[in-house]
């Protein structure tokens, strides 16, 4: 297994998590459980304590006290203000007198100096407590110890304690036990730790290998299988089919324009072949003959020039290297102008225009921009509309801002043709053929004019009725 595979981080990051849980069941168990049971036996002291403190002085009277050293296991002294033992309570339900014994000197200085140091009426300690055992060995033990002042009309203090038994026994088994644990634990967090990676390394080994395919160019690499794991995979098989979708799409188009540009570049390089031999060859002294085919020529590399002129236009605009110089434009004086621009090909009956442009209508633009967005909309026009050559524009003030529109007659657009129409490098299903004017890019360009200048466009379009296509300059479309 690769070390730095997913599948291998899961393994060792779920092991690693097994044995942190089980150090710190180590540490709870063997390092903090005496001091938490001892800081239990405290509290409780001292909860039973303070208890027999409210009852003496609910009730003014000691009579109970045999009661509670008898329920607790609890040994209950009672002693006045100089350390004289009064009473014992021993857990066996009798009082037994001590006829003013002593309380051992040195604990009962500790107690009166621990109770100079508080403003409570109650202390607790724990403090080593010594038996004889049956062989004469002194042994020691802990005890939880607990002193509380007694109301003044009875006098003296009252001393709890609780003998705390040693866990050594107790910790013996735990650790017998904990090792066993540990050991189970350990061997389910292995195989859980393998399944786990396996189930989410899965649909992630299938997406690469798909991916892997993608990266080679083959387009048709199915990711149905990262859709079978959890929500970060599903959507990372969506996004990457939908990426493999927009490849295919992207290398179709890259393949149709430079089928296109080799169609169009072909045509004028064998018309201006043609034309130079015939002059070469035919009519090399006949001037007139001569300088029909060289305007040919200068027609044709006219032409040439300005496909390459696009192409560099529409990778400048697309990598955003294109000069861009936004400010207030007279678009009704720019219209006026390009359609001028045509009005050769209007003289020679190629097409009609038909305007309503409305007068300063002023926006903020790019002058190049906007004023190709002009030409290459009314020149598709020119190259879709009909029989009768008609080609109408319109330009005028609506409340969500400047509207131009252009209109042809021809066959229009299928419907499920319009979304891509305005695609990179997209083509009709239609048979290419060489455009009347422009170069056959004129929409890519348009679009990426028009949305670096933030404008609403479209088109619509009706199949045997011709096509609309419109733009909506500072401000928002209906």
């Amino acid at each position: 297994m690769k070390t730095k595979s997913l599948r291998f981080k899961i393994s060792l990051y779920i092991s690693l998590l097994s044995l942190l849980v089980l150090g710190v069941l180590w540490v709870l168990q063997f390092v903090l459980l005496h001091p938490f049971h001892v800081r239990m036996e405290l509290d409780e002291l001292e909860r039973v304590g303070t208890q027999v403190l409210h009852s003496v002085e609910n009730n003014g009277t000691l009579s109970a006290l045999d009661d509670y050293a008898f329920d607790h296991n609890l040994r209950i002294l009672r002693m006045d203000e100089d350390g004289s033992l009064l009473n014992l309570y021993d857990g066996l339900g009798s009082a037994i007198p001590f006829f003013r014994l002593r309380f051992p000197a040195e604990e009962f200085a500790q107690i009166q100096e621990k109770f100079s140091d508080t403003k409570g009426g109650t202390i607790r300690y724990l403090a080593e407590e010594t038996d004889e055992a049956q062989n004469g060995a002194a042994q020691s033990a802990v005890k939880a110890v607990f002193v509380a002042r007694l109301p003044e009309n009875l006098g003296g203090y009252l001393y709890f304690s609780s003998t705390i038994p040693p866990m050594s026994a107790t910790l013996t088994v735990l650790r017998q036990q904990f090792f066993i644990i540990s050991a189970v634990v350990l061997l389910l967090g292995l195989v859980a730790a393998q399944w786990i990676a396996k189930r989410l390394s899965k649909p992630i080994v299938a997406l690469t290998g798909s991916a892997r395919r993608l990266a080679q160019g083959d387009f048709s690499a199915d990711f149905a299988a990262g859709t079978d794991g959890f929500a970060e995979t599903q959507e990372l098989a969506q996004t990457l089919g939908y990426a493999a979708g927009e490849l295919s799409r992207l290398e179709q188009y890259r393949k149709d324009l430079i089928a296109n540009i080799s169609h169009d570049l072909k045509t004028p390089l064998t018309v201006i072949r043609m034309h130079s031999e015939i002059i070469r060859d035919v009519c090399g002294d006949d001037k007139q003959a001569r300088d029909r085919h060289c305007q040919t020529i200068e027609r044709e590399t006219d032409w040439l020039s300005g496909m390459v002129g696009e192409v560099l236009e529409l990778s400048r605009l697309q990598d955003g290297s294109a000069a861009w110089n936004p400010q207030p434009l007279d678009l009704s004086a720019i219209t006026r102008e390009v359609l001028e621009s045509f009005a050769a090909l209007e003289e020679s009956g190629g097409c009609h225009f038909y305007t309503e442009v409305e007068d300063s209508l002023t926006v903020i633009g790019d002058a190049a921009g906007l004023r190709r967005v002009l030409i290459n909309l009314i020149g598709n026009a020119i190259n879709h509309t009909g029989e009768d050559k008609a080609v109408g524009v319109c330009l005028r003030r609506e409340p969500e801002g400047v509207y131009f529109a252009v209109r042809d007659t021809g066959t229009g657009i299928a419907p499920e043709e319009i979304p891509n129409i305005w695609e990179r490098y997209y083509k009709s299903g239609k048979a290419h053929k060489r455009a009347v004017t422009g170069t056959g890019l004129g929409l890519a360009i348009v679009r990426e004019v028009l949305e670096r200048h933030g404008a609403h466009y479209g088109v619509q379009s009706e199949l045997g009725k011709g096509s609309t296509f419109w733009v909506l300059l500072g401000g928002k479309a209906g």
